[in-house]
C-alpha cells in the first residue's frame, strides 16, 4: 500500500460519512472502494515501471548494445599472459649439399710430383787426402799401419787415359809415398809413368796397409823396424794426391817410443 492510499484511508476511518441505509451495506461499500484505489495504485505504479523500462531500453541502439559511455575513467583493465609453455622441437640432421662444380675437373691419379724438367747435377766431394797412423810397439820394434781416405782427381797414364778404378788399391791411384822413422832410416813408393792432369775425373776411396821392411840390415820381421836404441823418435809419413793444379803432398807425423 503507498502512502497516498495508507493517508487516504485513515482519512476514511478517522471521519465516516453520515449512514444512509444498513450499516453492513455501507461497511461493504467503503470496503470495495478502498479496494478500488488500491487497485488504482497498483496499476499506476505498474505504468511508471513499464515508462522507466522503456526509457531505460531506448538508450539501447539494438541487442548487442552496451550501455551508454559515460565519461568517468574507469579503472584500466589488467590483463594476465600466462607464459609460453616451452615445446621441446627437433633439429633435423643438417645436409650437407655440395655446391656445383662446372668446368673440367682434374682427379690426380697419385701424389707423386711430376719429374723435373732441369737436370741438376751432384756438387763433387772436394779433393784432399786424409792419412790415419797406428803403431803397434813391441820393445824396440815397431809396425805402423796407415790407412788413407778421401779424394783425388785419378792420374793419367802414359797414353793421356785416365787409370781404371776398378779393382785398383787406393794407394795405386796416387802419387807415391815417403816416410822417415826418425833414426835415419827413410823408405817409401814411387807412382811409376803417371801424369796428374786437369779435367781428368775423381774417384773417393779409402785404404789400409802396413808399411813394408825398408832396412835388410837389421834382422827383423817383414813390415817392421827395429831402433837400435830404446827412445821416442819422430815418425813422419807423406803421401801425395793429384789436385786440379798438380801433385798436393800431404804430412802426417808421430811420436813413438820404444824401450
Amino acid at each position: 500500500m503507498t502512502d497516498d492510499l495508507k493517508q487516504r484511508f485513515e482519512q476514511l476511518v478517522a471521519d465516516p460519512p453520515p449512514p444512509h441505509g444498513v450499516p453492513s451495506e455501507a461497511v461493504f461499500s467503503r470496503v470495495r472502494s478502498v479496494r478500488r484505489r488500491r487497485t488504482a495504485g497498483v496499476i499506476t505504479l505498474a505504468a511508471a515501471a513499464v515508462v522507466a523500462v522503456a526509457v531505460a531500453a531506448g538508450n539501447l541502439t539494438d541487442i548487442d548494445s552496451s550501455p551508454p559511455v559515460s565519461h568517468t575513467p574507469s579503472a584500466p583493465a589488467t590483463s594476465v599472459i600466462a607464459p609460453p609453455t616451452a615445446t621441446p622441437t627437433q633439429t633435423p640432421p643438417a645436409t650437407t649439399t655440395s655446391a656445383p662444380v662446372t668446368g673440367a675437373v682434374h682427379t690426380p691419379k697419385n701424389n707423386t710430383p711430376p719429374p723435373s724438367t732441369s737436370s741438376h747435377t751432384p756438387a763433387a766431394p772436394p779433393l784432399g787426402v786424409h792419412v790415419s797412423l797406428k803403431p803397434v810397439v813391441q820393445g824396440l820394434t815397431v809396425t805402423m799401419k796407415v790407412t788413407l781416405s778421401g779424394t783425388t782427381v785419378v792420374p793419367t797414364a802414359e797414353n793421356g787415359k785416365p787409370l781404371s778404378t776398378s779393382g785398383t788399391d787406393f794407394l795405386n791411384l796416387l802419387g807415391g809415398t815417403q816416410y822417415d822413422y826418425g833414426d835415419g832410416n827413410q823408405s817409401g813408393s814411387d807412382a811409376g809413368a803417371v801424369n796428374c792432369l786437369s779435367g781428368a775425373p775423381r774417384t773417393t776411396d779409402n785404404e789400409t796397409y802396413t808399411l813394408q821392411n825398408e832396412s835388410a840390415a837389421l834382422p827383423k820381421p817383414a813390415g817392421s823396424h827395429t831402433y837400435a836404441t830404446a827412445g821416442t823418435y819422430t815418425f813422419r809419413y807423406t803421401v801425395r794426391y793429384c789436385g786440379t793444379n798438380g801433385w798436393v803432398p800431404v804430412t802426417k807425423t808421430m811420436k813413438v817410443t820404444v824401450r
